[in-house]
């Protein structure tokens, strides 16, 4: 529950979110059958997947060179529909890509917006 409610009203977690018989929560039905979970090859091609509206890649960059991060987030990029959402973990940040993203400052964090 900690790891939910981070962040998360109760009015949300309610309208978004189902407890499970086993005390867990689970994204509902709805919200479930307009998204596509997808684990990729980040070093891969990226081109047959089609366009994204928003992409997680939260925690995982830290691990790759700074001119492997340019070109994964350069693929990332080209599959974004453009004003479309990039998400990286809180310990990631980006630099030498402000021709494709544009930088928005929320409440918590930092998230990207494809130009």
């Amino acid at each position: 529950m900690l790891a939910i409610g981070r962040g998360l009203s109760q009015e949300r977690l309610t309208k978004h979110f189902s407890e499970t018989p086993n005390g867990s929560w689970a994204v509902n039905r709805d919200i479930k059958s307009r998204v596509r979970f997808q684990s990729i090859n980040l070093l891969g091609q990226y081109n047959a997947m089609g366009k994204f509206n928003v992409i997680f890649c939260r925690n995982v960059l830290i691990y790759f060179s700074s001119e492997k991060k340019i070109e994964i987030l350069s693929k990332m990029h080209s599959v974004l529909q453009p004003g479309g959402y990039l998400i990286l973990g809180a310990s990631e940040f980006m630099s030498g890509l402000s021709d494709k993203y544009k930088m928005i400052h929320c409440r918590p964090g930092i998230i990207y917006q494809a130009i």
